[in-house]
């Protein structure tokens, strides 16, 4: 990742962690206008969302979906590490890249495939008039188990797979004018009991969670369509 990259990822995981930092203990307390002039439509204990004023969703009759970006939570590989017992568990950078790897290719599958449903609204590579583009981020990724190589037979057991905060960002594709914002802190697995975490496991978990995104949004940009036609 260069420099530019880093830059941009640090200022979307600071922007989530202090909108969600706030409406976890004042639903209230987010701002009703943010700093680029969108109005808050929804500020809940794990959720926050603006829109521009007037913004018709309706128009957009085609998507476009930027390649997502993963930031881990401030310091989890230090955290993580500080409670191994074992060198062979801990975990190492080349972990940290191969899981933010994954879970971007994860993330742009499943909403690729929400959003590939209806013909009618087909997904594009390149923007053109009525060109809806998101921009996709995780932010504050903590996986509380993570499936490393390790010489020794270790099992991990964990009551959720971790957690997520989703950065979302809604552009019209040919002004590039930002036309949403939405933040959603999310628990992946989120189970009443200790299982066992694998890789397969950690997937499944944050695989349901992801598609728990991508079809909140999908369901909001068909009603923007059905509300039209009705």
């Amino acid at each position: 990742m260069n420099k530019q990259q880093g830059l941009k990822l640090s200022v979307i995981a600071l922007v989530a962690s202090l909108a969600i930092g706030c409406t976890s203990t004042n639903p209230t307390s987010a701002p009703q206008v943010s700093p680029d002039g969108m109005e808050l439509k929804k500020s809940t204990r794990s959720t926050v969302a603006y829109k521009k004023e007037g913004v018709d969703f309706s128009e957009y009759d085609k998507v476009q979906i930027l390649p997502s970006a993963v930031a881990f939570k401030k310091n989890w590989k230090r955290d993580f590490n500080r409670n191994q017992t074992s060198l062979s568990t801990r975990i190492r950078d080349n972990d940290v890249i191969r899981i933010k790897a994954d879970v971007a290719e994860l993330f742009d599958e499943v909403f690729k495939d929400e959003f590939g449903k209806d013909a009618k609204f087909p997904l594009v590579d390149k923007v053109s008039s009525n060109t809806l583009v998101i921009r996709p981020a995780i932010v504050d990724l903590d996986v509380a188990a993570p499936d490393i190589k390790s010489s020794g037979n270790v099992k991990t057991y964990a009551s959720d797979a971790g957690q997520a905060t989703l950065f979302l960002e809604l552009y019209d594709g040919v002004s590039g004018e930002i036309l949403a914002r939405i933040l959603s802190a999310s628990v992946a697995g989120d189970n009443s009991h200790y299982q066992w975490a694998t890789r397969v496991s950690n997937r499944a978990d944050a695989k349901r969670m992801i598609r728990k995104w991508a079809q909140a949004l999908r369901t909001k940009y068909d009603e923007a369509h059905m509300a039209k036609t009705n």
